[in-house]
């Protein structure tokens, strides 16, 4: 009977030792990231290109406005750059994130799978141990033959037939032991094979964010150098800049390169123009703007600089300390001075959706809800924020987004 015990044993601990091993593939990157890292390559290859004019420029001194040209060229590149690092930053993120949470749902199901395991491995035991016993109760009262049973002497019909049925029954319970055991060995065998599946899936998880993060550093390290030497550039130019405008005694503006910022002005002048309203009743304006100052030269049009440098509105040079006056008139969502490039700065409402800004004045005398006039004085000239001289720096825009647009189509 040990010997009986021990064979099936072996058998049931053979079967629990096949666990078959399934690799699987799991692809990080996305078909965006593959695109962002080929616009990437792209506009390097162009901030290569820029550069190589930038140094061949660079020993024509006569030729500074054209250098000036090339490297704002170039720093419009860097931030074209900075913006695919960004985005592809964003995307590393994103499947970091991804794939963590893919980890975190993995390593719950094996804990589960185990539990599972363990459960029918005890159901299993449960089963084993009565068949066991059934065994060795059948090996101590003997292993007597059906037919002996049938043939013993002074049985009759009856007595044969209720034996048979007897022996029937035992045959029958033996062998649906023996189906529930079989059934809870394969279903002890699937789980197991299940969790090998997910220790595989883990562990390609775990080496696929182990590289998703080196690249996310990488990427942050690109970002960086990057953005050092957008400074550096912008650095350059605004120095070329008060240079060239200092030579030629024209007036310039310098330049913000950080396109965040840039952003972060616009949506800050759309917040205060549509959340501002005005102090009383104003006198909504008729679209046709007069000039800003009496001075009508122009040292700057919209939309560029000769350089080939965005320039968002028209330039008026003239001295320091000479009245700037509304275009046409409206009331005043912002005065004062900011941080921004802009200096001391006023804007004014004039309903119907235009809306004018006047920068780098020395100061400014009207208050935020005033209502103004056309022609009306409300501050003077200078040269604050980002400017190489006095002038009045004048700009028409359209609707709640405040769109620039040519400020000398309006003006009369």
């Amino acid at each position: 009977m040990r010997l009986v015990e021990s064979k099936l044993l072996k058998i049931f601990s053979a079967v629990f030792a096949l666990i078959l091993v399934f690799s699987s593939t799991f692809t990080a990157a996305a078909a965006s990231k593959s695109s962002l890292e080929s616009q990437k390559n792209k506009i390097q290859q162009e901030i290569n290109s820029s550069q190589k004019k930038i140094e061949a420029l660079k020993a024509e001194k006569s030729k500074q406005t054209e250098y000036l040209s090339a490297l704002q060229a170039k720093i419009a590149l860097i931030q074209d750059k900075l913006d695919t690092l960004e985005d592809q930053r964003d995307a590393l993120q994103n499947e970091i994130t991804a794939i963590e949470a893919k980890i975190e749902k993995t390593e719950a199901e094996i804990k589960e799978t185990q539990r599972r395991i363990e459960q029918k491995k005890q159901e299993f035991k449960k089963v084993y141990d009565t068949y066991c016993q059934r065994l060795r109760a059948m090996y101590i009262s003997g292993n007597v033959s059906t037919l002996e049973m049938f043939l013993e002497t002074g049985m009759d019909m009856s007595s044969i037939l209720t034996r048979a049925e007897m022996v029937k029954q035992v045959s029958s319970n033996d062998k649906k032991t023996l189906d529930d055991l079989m059934e809870k060995m394969q279903e002890i065998e699937a789980e197991r094979q299940a969790l090998a599946e997910k220790k595989i899936d883990l562990d390609e998880d775990k080496a696929a964010l182990d590289k998703q993060k080196k690249e996310l550093q990488n990427s942050i390290d690109d970002i960086a150098s990057s953005k050092r030497e957008l400074d550096a550039e912008a650095a350059e130019a605004n120095a070329l800049i008060k240079s060239i405008d200092s030579k030629k005694s024209g007036i310039m503006e310098t330049m913000e390169a950080d396109r965040k910022k840039l952003a972060q002005i616009e949506n800050e002048l759309r917040n205060v123009n549509n959340s501002a309203q005005p102090v009383g009743n104003y006198v909504p304006g008729t679209g046709q703007l007069g000039y800003p100052t009496s001075y009508r030269g122009i040292s700057a049009y919209y939309p560029a600089y000769p350089s080939g440098g965005y320039h968002g509105g028209v330039d008026f040079p003239c001295p320091t300390g000479t009245p700037v006056h509304a275009a046409d008139s409206g009331y005043v969502t912002a005065a004062g001075w900011t941080n921004w490039g802009y200096g001391n700065y006023v804007m004014i409402n004039h309903g119907n959706g235009m809306t004018t800004l006047y920068g780098h004045n020395s100061s400014v005398i009207v208050k935020v809800g005033q209502s103004v006039s056309k022609g009306e004085v409300i501050a003077y000239s200078g040269s604050t924020g980002n400017s190489t001289g006095p002038h009045v720096h004048f700009e028409v825009r359209l609707g709640p987004n405040l769109t620039r647009t040519n400020p000398l189509n309006y003006l009369a």
